[in-house]
């Protein structure tokens, strides 16, 4: 791994997988932490337009990254595993959505040539500067806002489009013109640019599943606001709960000072530590309690901490231990040079105690795995 200082920058949860030699412990290791990650993945991609496809995609492109990176040593390191697992899978779901946005914005392209290139077609705006489309002969014909029951139909009931208008053949083996016509001569009046692309999107099966974007508008949005909730679902917050019980019930058996040096300055997940306190695992007044601080170490942080003089007096003043960890609390997480000054030692003996209580949770965690 290019000598001891790499591998201070590594995420411990890692380091079993990187350092073994042994090329069937490799895989096992590599398998548990694929489980790891797929609470993750399945979170970020349950958006994507295909969230199974996306899925296995994330896993397979996490496992070609994690060997990869076993085998260069000299690769970048990988400081914050969930991070790592996130951006992996929010590119594979991105991916998706800009592939199919593409299709759908070179559909409407190619529309709007067939509208404006063919004497039998019109595009022109109404007086409120929305698009219609139609037969040439409908351009100057009044036009009623209500929509007919036969747009409706091929608008509410894609299953019916193919039989509508392909005439007899499959929908999507019609060139853009043929189905156009076909559209607008069984509709038989004028109708909006943006249903007209609603429709041949169905037909030509491009961006099923997707929100569609107005046509009549030039939408410069960003790729997240089109996107809807990303909240858990029920059955992902499960999943997270039963993983952080697993976590927090083998942290509680680390050493002390393991215990500080890896909660002091925990940033696993990139939600910090009140991970465990968000799912329900543990109380912050339980994640203090098993830190076990001494006074000593309280009075030693507080002047590392940014305290304006009225805190730093309070913080000299509190008298419950409860107090003083819910003081801290709001400055975690904790530099390794803050957790030296606080245990009283060398910011190098931190990053080795986090280092060594990563690695025991890693193993102990795949041992657990193992059994179940």
């Amino acid at each position: 791994m290019g000598g001891q200082a790499s591998t201070d920058k590594i995420d411990p949860l890692l380091l079993p997988f990187l350092q073994t030699t042994d090329e069937a412990e490799a895989r096992f290791l590599l398998d548990r932490l694929v489980e790891l990650a797929a609470p993750m993945i399945k979170k970020v991609t349950s958006w994507s337009q295909d969230p199974e496809d996306a899925f296995q995609e994330a896993a397979q492109r996490l496992i070609e990254h994690l060997w990869g990176v076993k085998a260069n040593p000299d690769s970048k390191a990988i400081s914050n595993y969930f991070h790592y697992v996130k951006v992996i899978a929010s590119h594979v779901a991105k991916g998706q959505l800009r592939d199919r946005h593409r299709q759908r914005r070179s559909l409407m392209d190619a529309l709007r040539h067939v509208l404006k290139g063919s004497p039998h077609f019109e595009l022109w705006e109404d007086e409120n500067r929305g698009r219609l489309c139609g037969l040439a002969a409908w351009r100057h014909q009044p036009v009623s806002f209500t929509r007919s029951a036969r747009l409706s139909q091929l608008l509410d009931h894609p299953d019916v489009l193919g039989e509508v208008v392909s005439m007899g053949r499959d929908a999507q083996s019609l060139d853009h013109a043929e189905l156009v016509n076909g559209i607008f001569q069984w509709v038989d009046h004028p109708i909006r640019y943006d249903d007209l692309v609603r429709i041949v999107c169905e037909l030509k099966r491009v961006g099923e599943g997707a929100t569609f974007i107005r046509a009549d508008e030039e939408d410069e949005r960003s790729i997240g606001e089109l996107l809807p909730d990303t909240g858990p679902r029920p059955d992902e917050m499960a999943e997270w709960s039963e993983f952080l019980r697993r976590l927090w019930a083998e942290i509680e058996q680390l050493p002390v000072l393991q215990r500080i040096a890896y909660l002091l300055n925990f940033t696993a997940g990139e939600c910090q530590l009140e991970l465990f306190w968000t799912y329900g695992v543990v109380s912050l007044r339980g994640i203090g309690a098993v830190l076990q601080l001494t006074e000593d170490q309280f009075s030693r942080v507080w002047p590392e901490l940014q305290l304006t003089p009225e805190e730093r007096h309070k913080a000299e003043a509190l008298s419950s231990y409860d107090e003083k960890f819910a003081l801290l609390w709001r400055h975690l997480p904790l530099t390794d040079l803050m957790i030296a000054k606080l245990l009283g030692t060398e910011r190098q003996k931190v990053i080795n105690l986090r280092k060594a209580a990563g690695a025991r949770l890693s193993r102990r965690l795949a041992h657990r795995s193992r059994a179940d």
